[in-house]
């Protein structure tokens, strides 16, 4: 059955678009602790950025193709340091505008015990969550074969939701797959219903990711019957749900799954981000869906096994290898 995302598979960038993957979101810096133990009694933190969009972008350009992520950022060290970390991994920027006189937004990390991560937001009033849509160059935000939004933007501020909105109907206005991973955080929500806030974002989708959490807020579960109903009820072409046990997606062909992958995990933030990267990265190459999800997976748990979130983003290599698809070692 053709469908927009089988059209975009192993054709990388269109005539419409100059790179293959476009996103646009949030970046913040993020302190991790060196230690265990509460906030007060932790006195070494190492840094890194984060943002849900930068770290699919990152992870992208790592596996392989062209990213570009856009968004606001502050006029500080922090802002400037977000810009040089993806200019280093080859990641476009273009459309990366540090705004004088804001902030960029920062969070920090606790563990309380060895399995017990807090997280501390300071993103209010940061940059990014003054963006509004018309602020936005659509020609160059909107310019990748796939474009990727996500459910944390459309959070954030009191103008994401149209911010995600106008970039994604852009996007499919000129040709672009759309892709939208719901990401969703009940500290931004403030008391709304997640349901009725993304359902005309998810409406606008070819490819919906969700949690298996997300799966059960927003359809009810994760059965091959709920996410039958669900592909249906959104109206997108592959609906994909990632679980600790592996990833299932639905097509109106039927259902395809992967198992997961053990490995030892040493911190956990930025997974999804990395599934994402490895969906959006198996697209690309136009495997069978059975094989973009093996991938995704694996582009997870190569995440998982390092410490940090943009720079837990994984690299070709150490995914292909997880794969078995490559028999290089070095000794």
């Amino acid at each position: 059955m053709s469908s927009r995302w089988t059209q975009v598979v192993g054709a990388g960038p269109s005539d419409a678009a100059d790179v293959d993957v476009a996103t646009l979101g949030e970046a913040l810096a993020v302190l991790s602790p060196a230690s265990t133990g509460a906030l007060r009694d932790v006195d070494v933190f190492e840094k890194d950025m984060a943002g849900s969009e930068l770290n699919v972008a990152l992870a992208v350009q790592r596996l392989g193709h062209r990213a570009r992520w856009s968004g606001w950022l502050g006029d500080d060290e922090l802002g400037h340091q977000v810009i040089a970390t993806l200019r280093r991994d080859g990641v476009d920027t273009t459309a990366a505008e540090v705004r004088p006189g804001q902030r960029t937004g920062l969070y920090l990390k606790e563990l309380r015990a060895a399995d017990q991560l807090r997280v501390h937001y300071y993103r209010d009033h940061s940059a990014a969550t003054r963006l509004t849509a018309a602020d936005l160059d659509l020609g160059v935000v909107a310019g990748g074969s796939i474009v990727h939004l996500s459910g944390i933007t459309a959070m954030i501020g009191p103008h994401g939701a149209g911010v995600v909105e106008a970039v994604a109907s852009a996007a499919r206005a000129r040709g672009s797959l759309v892709t939208f991973d719901a990401n969703i955080r009940a500290a931004l929500l403030g008391g709304r219903d997640p349901r009725q806030l993304l359902a005309p974002l998810l409406a606008i989708a070819h490819v919906v990711v969700l949690s298996e959490h997300e799966a059960d807020l927003l359809l009810g579960g994760s059965t091959e019957e709920h996410l039958a109903k669900g592909l249906a009820d959104l109206g997108c072409e592959l609906l994909v749900v990632h679980t600790r046990g592996g990833a299932v997606a639905a097509t109106p062909d039927g259902p395809t799954r992967a198992a997961g992958m053990t490995v030892p995990a040493v911190d956990a933030v930025g997974a999804g981000d990395a599934f994402m990267a490895g969906l959006l990265s198996g697209l690309l190459r136009g495997w069978s869906l059975a094989d973009v999800l093996a991938l995704a997976n694996a582009s997870g748990a190569c995440a998982v096994s390092v410490r940090g979130d943009a720079r837990s983003m994984p690299y070709e290599r150490d995914v292909l290898a997880l794969l078995g698809r490559t028999n290089h070692t070095d000794r």
